[in-house]
Formats: structure tokens, C-alpha cells, sequence
């Protein structure tokens, strides 16, 4: 079942975060949450400052275990249901893709869109 809108909403202002289809960090650091659960994660994009550094909370809402790998070969760990990471991705230069390494879970959509906007 997918988190309501103003569940997710009120999360990411916590953060710090703005929510709508793609969030945006500050402007020196993106304290981004992103949700796993079944087959998806919410939000399915984020938008981020060229060369700022993401700082990314991936938090399994669902009720099997979920990661995060990134085209440059990144891995986040599996996390397990209940759980949640904080990982640092750094700076980044070019927008990406991420999705979920466990087998089918990339195949039924789980990608998160990571898009690069100017500063």
C-alpha cells in the first residue's frame, strides 16, 4: 500500500524537504527520504543542486528487504522491513538512476530517478 500523500508530505517537511512528484534538498545539502515498499519507492525522482551533497535516509516500509544501487556501481546494503539507512552519496555531477537489487524488484518498476538541476 502506498504511504498517503500528506503522510509523505509531512515527512519530507521534517526533513527539510520539499514534496510534491520530486524533492529538493537545501541549497548546500539534500536531506532527502526515500521510501521502499513492495515493488516501488515514493518518491520515484528527486531533483538535486549540481555537485551538492546528498545525503539520503532509505527507509523500508515494506515487508521484505530493499536497497539501493547506483549506475556507478554504488550499493547502499540491503535494509531490512522496519529499517533504515542514512547514506551519503556525495556530490554528484550527472543525473542517475537508482533501483532495488533484489531479484524482479528493478523488472516491476523500482527505480528512483536522480536528476541533476543548476545551482
Amino acid at each position: 500500500m502506498r504511504s498517503s500523500p500528506l503522510l509523505l508530505a509531512s515527512s519530507l517537511a521534517l526533513m527539510g524537504c520539499v514534496a510534491g512528484s520530486t524533492t529538493t534538498g537545501s541549497p548546500s545539502d539534500a536531506d532527502v527520504l526515500v521510501i521502499a515498499e513492495d515493488v516501488y519507492y515514493e518518491p520515484e525522482a528527486i531533483e538535486v543542486r549540481a555537485g551538492e551533497t546528498v545525503r539520503l535516509e532509505l527507509r523500508n516500509e515494506g515487508g521484505i528487504v530493499h536497497d539501493l544501487v547506483l549506475e556507478d556501481g554504488w550499493e547502499s546494503g540491503h535494509v531490512q522491513p522496519g529499517g533504515s539507512i542514512t547514506v551519503d552519496l556525495g556530490p554528484l555531477t550527472a543525473s542517475t538512476t537508482a533501483w532495488c537489487s533484489i531479484p524482479g524488484h528493478r523488472d516491476a518498476g523500482m527505480e528512483l530517478r536522480i536528476e541533476l538541476v543548476d545551482g
